[in-house]
């Protein structure tokens, strides 16, 4: 079977289901001459390689190694969507003047996110950030609240609440894969626990 997107793993599926011996192959080791191409002459040329022992077989993981993987790729997927938005919001509050980034090195830990969230809710407002600062901030109270003195439009906070509301969600749902992720890989422990001796890997990488 000729590797070809996804399109060759419903196939598969099926096969292997009735334990068929699948031999998948990437098209760069199975292309067929060019001139007068049709579908049934590639098949013959993979039949024709494959008689002869030409054709290089793919590895293909078992199917709860597929399903791990797929889960792990996805919330990679949510992860860099995550980053996007964060960005996305960072230019929210840099184009209204909101300097949070200048005293806070996470703009979206708890105190700075209290404050923009503090900013949302009384847009145009003056307010004294304190009570939203978490008492181990090493930065002054006044530069904090010399950072909020911007302005957010309208049209800038509906962006921000809907850049917050996604980052959220996006939370959650990396939550719920990671709890599959996990039970997927519970049999592999021995193994997980061996890969974290190297330095540099632990649980949370």
């Amino acid at each position: 079977m000729e590797y070809t997107g996804k399109y060759w793993i419903p196939v598969f599926n099926v096969l292997e289901q009735h334990n068929l011996w699948v031999t998948l192959s990437h098209p760069k080791y199975t292309k067929p001459m060019k001139g007068n191409k049709t579908d049934h002459k590639d098949a013959k040329w993979i039949c024709d390689l494959y008689m002869c022992g030409m054709v290089k077989p793919s590895f293909i993981p078992p199917a709860d190694i597929r399903e791990l993987r797929d889960l792990v790729r996805y919330r990679y997927k949510l992860t860099s969507m995550i980053s996007g938005e964060k960005n996305c919001a960072q230019n929210c509050l840099t184009v209204s003047n909101l300097k949070i980034d200048d005293d806070f090195s996470d703009v979206f830990d708890k105190s700075s996110r209290t404050i923009t969230e503090q900013i949302l809710q009384h847009p145009g407002e003056t307010f004294d950030v304190a009570p939203f600062v978490d008492g181990r901030c090493k930065t002054p109270i006044e530069e904090i609240q010399a950072a909020i003195d911007g302005d957010i439009s309208q049209e800038q906070a509906v962006k921000l609440r809907q850049c917050l509301n996604h980052i959220d969600e996006n939370k959650k749902h990396i939550s719920e894969i990671e709890h599959e992720i996990l039970r997927l890989s519970d049999k592999y422990e021995t193994a997980l626990n061996l890969i974290r001796t190297i330095p540099g890997f632990n649980i949370n990488h």
